[in-house]
């Protein structure tokens, strides 16, 4: 009797660890920092390269003005070496400056790449 029982609460246990593992995960909300850089890519991949270099200074304008409301500190280390979100938000700020200048010479791919590239350095940035 004692093992029945015993097996009983060890497939109930199961049962719910199984449930909460399948549960459907939350997938964040884009900001709109990573919407404009979505349709940044969109417009370049689609040879629009004027309109992408308009979203691009718009995206680069609301990091640094984040920035300057909440700023990511350069001078944290974590055991790994630098800030991850302090580094994720140069690399994006490289990142875009890069495609701005491939958009500017007509190389609507090349900028498209640097812009999906800066927008996993931002999600990066974005995660709490």
């Amino acid at each position: 009797m004692k093992i029945s029982m015993k097996l009983t609460r060890l497939l109930l246990i199961l049962s719910v660890a199984m449930l909460v593992a399948c549960a459907p995960k939350k997938v964040p909300e884009p900001t709109p920092i990573q919407k404009t850089l979505e349709q940044a890519e969109k417009d370049a991949r689609s040879g629009n390269e004027d309109k992408a270099i308009k979203e691009i200074d718009a995206a680069e304008k609301a990091l640094i003005q984040e920035d300057k409301k909440a700023p990511v500190s350069q001078s944290f280390r974590s055991s790994q070496g630098n800030d991850t979100k302090a580094k994720a938000e140069a690399d994006a700020l490289k990142e875009l400056e890069h495609a701005k200048k491939d958009a500017k010479g007509k190389l609507a791919g090349d900028s498209a790449d640097e812009i999906k590239k800066a927008i996993q350095d931002v999600e990066v940035k974005e995660k709490k």
